[in-house]
């Protein structure tokens, strides 16, 4: 069960949202389609795990940690027995989104303590109001806290990918449902596979195999939430070898079996 309270306040160039969730249960979040915005989230309670392409992050109750605008990822969200969490999440208007500084997704031990748990709940309350004059006292404390958590905070230059990687991921997602090798895909890319596969790990911090594993986990996490196919079905849609190897899989990647997933969605 999930319950989700939200309030926001439109900025010159942004709206600030504040937000508090409560999850009974284990919860899976997928933010690999859509638009994300950018957000601090406080864990009260439990513990979650984000994952995008080369990286996973677990961190547990008392946690700060950042989501850039953009991001593909996906989360799972545990409890013993519930989760908890406080947000703020800023929404860039168009005009202003392009001029936005871009930083990494990342934990922020260093912010991690009570105090910012406490002043998340306090920012909270004071939107819940929905006073005005309240709104614009919660809106001061959100700054200083930008201003204390800006100095951690690591920017994220505009990446130049090597053009056989640009190959290489655009034929993995025309290809991702059908079986076949690097050497397959290396040969597409005019390399090596010993240099593609370094290719892959300097620049995304996986595999070719590794990330075609995670796009068909996606599809399959998209058929499981939108259709009534069976495991079997979805699993040879995706180009998994057998339900059994897309079971391993999936979990491998979100940390739940398929049919909990679906059971969650």
């Amino acid at each position: 069960m999930e319950n989700s309270l939200g309030y926001s306040k439109k900025l010159c160039m942004s709206e600030l949202r504040v937000l508090h969730t409560h999850y009974t249960s284990a919860h899976y979040y997928d933010a690999g389609a859509g638009r994300v915005n950018s957000s601090f989230v406080y864990l009260l309670r439990g513990e979650v795990t984000l994952s995008t392409v080369g990286r996973e992050i677990r961190m547990g109750a008392g946690s700060l940690f950042y989501i850039p605008e953009g991001i593909r990822y996906h989360s799972v969200w545990r409890g013993t027995p519930d989760v908890e969490f406080y947000t703020f999440e800023i929404i860039s208007k168009p005009s202003g989104a392009g001029e936005a500084q871009s930083y990494a997704m990342r934990y922020l031990p260093e912010l991690s303590t009570e105090r910012t748990g406490e002043l998340f709940i306090e920012i909270y309350r004071l939107f819940a109001t929905e006073e005005r004059r309240n709104k614009i006292r919660a809106l001061g404390k959100y700054y200083d806290f930008y201003a204390d958590v800006l100095p951690y905070l690591s920017p994220e230059p505009p990446r130049k990918y090597n053009p056989a990687l640009l190959l290489a991921l655009e034929y993995i997602e025309k290809n991702a449902h059908r079986d076949y090798g690097t050497e397959e895909l290396a040969a597409h890319c005019c390399v090596s596979e010993s240099r593609l596969y370094h290719i892959f790990k300097s620049q995304l911090g996986t595999t070719p195999v590794r990330f075609r594993n995670e796009l068909r986990v996606e599809n399959a996490a998209m058929l499981l939430r939108s259709t009534n196919l069976s495991i079997d079905a979805i699993a040879e849609k995706c180009g998994f070898h057998s339900a059994a190897y897309l079971r391993k899989t999936f979990r491998d990647s979100t940390g739940l079996p398929p049919s909990e997933y679906r059971a969650m969605v």
